[in-house]
């Protein structure tokens, strides 16, 4: 048939399918030449393809054993996180190496590559995912997986990272708790020492300002007003304790006089009479009556008129003492006198006289009366000195608990600020003991296993089916690769030639002269 031109390829583009018939008709016998050899070589390609397994695990998050509501963790990570941080310690370099020449993996890859090459491919060949149904970071699952072509090595390894992701999971948690607890404790003794503090200078402010302190006010005012009380009732008694004191002077003073008028009167009657007492049979004067008969008749008739606490009947008695005191140390002397027999000594005679006897009992009473007066006079100067004196101590009490008082409102802002701070401290201290106990038991939590934690839910088998190559698949890929192949091969060698296939590919105003009919054994 005679060359077309170039450029009538495209003109009667509705024939290519036939020109395509055409040219795999004419090429028939390469075609299915060309479609068994290439799916002869692709059965035996895929044929020789390494079996590939993959054996997988599945990893549980277990929940806390024990109530949160008993007791909190304080390891709070999400499931994501945790993988993450683990993932970092378990597929590390080191690990992964130990792992390879522990189960024996990639042999020969490992007399032809390098250390990192070999992590490389086992981290490509490891696979760990998480599991749907995963929420909020509490709970949830992830998976493990390995492939390879050794059915019982990748099982091992499965089973190898589970116990190491388990195991590092424990691990870390148990860090993180002990490292909580020991940043509280940290904390709780800083806290300790400023709760220290603050209570030592509450505790100096207390005793250097004691008496003025906020909650003492009650206390203060009714110190006040019990001082206040004392002081009226001490000047009151003051009083009566100068009047006291001016009555027995009067009395002092009128009795000294009237002494001093009854001594003249008896030196007067002894200068006057100068005759001797006569002489009792004992040969001694002859001595008057004794002044404590007349003193006690006297007491007989005040106790007959009056009652025995009445002031006049307190005062005879006191005389009546004063008078036999006085009588029985007379006594002393004249027996004293009667022994020695000195009529030096003895007593100088004055006259019996019933005057002299009046006046001399009149002046013992007088000489005792401006003694007790004089003793009641120093009683009284006694007590105005301790009155006056007590007067001074409560007003100076009185001052020093008003300043205190004024004091109060500065106390009291001092006060407030000191606890302010302490009570501040104290709740810090309170709340980081809480926490420091409840880490506590949290990190024995984490050492007996009863936290969260990873748990084995599907642990990893020995597969007994490769995941790859499918087989099955590729025998038919294949041969249709093969026969796709060698189409492409017939058309590429029938449009090289540039040649008609027949009257469909001419233009429609290109007629038809005529047909030269195939000759048998011709080349067409």
């Amino acid at each position: 048939m005679p060359t077309k031109p170039q450029t009538n390829l495209g003109v009667a583009g509705r024939y290519v399918p036939l020109s395509i018939a055409r040219m795999i008709w004419k090429r028939r016998m390469l075609t299915g030449i060309c479609t068994l050899l290439c799916t002869a070589a692709g059965v035996l390609y895929v044929h020789s393809m390494p079996k590939i397994y993959r054996s997988d695990a599945v990893i549980l998050v277990d929940a806390q054993k024990i109530p949160e509501k008993f007791v909190t963790s304080t390891v709070q990570t999400s499931l994501p996180d945790s993988l993450n941080s683990i993932s970092q310690q378990v597929l590390s370099s080191d690990q992964l190496l130990a792992i390879v020449k522990e189960l024996k993996l990639y042999p020969d890859e490992r007399q032809t590559k390098s250390s990192e090459e070999i992590v490389k491919l086992m981290k490509t060949d490891l696979t760990i995912k998480v599991e749907r149904g995963f929420a909020d970071g509490r709970a949830g699952a992830f998976r493990i997986s390995y492939e390879g072509p050794d059915a019982q090595a990748d099982a091992n390894v499965v089973k190898r990272i589970s116990d190491l992701f388990i195991h590092e999971n424990s691990r870390n948690r148990e860090q993180r708790a002990e490292g909580t607890t020991e940043f509280l404790d940290a904390q709780l003794d800083q806290a300790k020492q400023n709760l220290d503090a603050q209570e030592a200078a509450l505790g100096v402010f207390k005793s250097r300002y004691t008496g003025q302190l906020p909650q003492q006010e009650s206390a203060l005012l009714s110190s006040q007003s019990l001082t206040q009380s004392q002081l009226q009732a001490n000047e009151e008694a003051l009083n009566r304790a100068q009047q006291n004191r001016t009555v027995m002077e009067t009395t002092v003073r009128l009795a000294e006089n009237a002494k001093a008028a009854l001594e003249r009167n008896i030196a007067q009657q002894r200068a006057a009479s100068p005759v001797t007492q006569p002489l009792n049979s004992e040969g001694g004067a002859r001595v008057e009556a004794p002044a404590s008969e007349k003193l006690r008749a006297q007491l007989d008739t005040l106790r007959a008129r009056y009652f025995d606490g009445h002031p006049e009947v307190r005062r005879v008695e006191a005389e009546l003492a004063l008078a036999q005191a006085a009588e029985a140390r007379a006594e002393q002397i004249r027996q004293a006198q009667a022994r020695t027999k000195n009529p030096v000594d003895a007593p100088r005679a004055v006259p019996a006289t019933p005057e002299n006897t009046a006046l001399n009992t009149e002046l013992k009473i007088e000489t005792e009366r401006a003694a007790t007066a004089k003793a009641q006079l120093e009683t009284a100067d006694q007590e105005i000195k301790t009155r006056n004196a007590e007067r001074q101590r409560m007003q100076s009490e009185l001052a020093q608990s008003q300043k205190r008082v004024e004091s109060l409102p500065m106390r009291e802002q001092q006060m407030a600020g000191l606890m302010r701070d302490y009570e501040t401290s104290k709740a810090n201290y309170h709340s980081l003991l809480d926490k420091k106990m409840s880490a506590e038991m949290s990190r024995d939590m984490e050492r007996k296993n009863q936290s969260e934690g990873f748990a084995v839910a599907d642990p990893a088998h020995v597969p007994t089916l490769p995941i790859r190559p499918r087989k099955e698949l590729l025998y038919p890929a294949a041969f249709l690769l093969a026969l796709a192949l060698s189409l492409l091969l017939t058309l590429g060698l029938e449009f090289r030639r540039d040649t008609f296939l027949g009257e469909w590919e001419l233009p429609a105003n290109v007629p038809v002269l005529g047909r030269i009919p195939r000759v048998a054994g011709g080349k067409a």
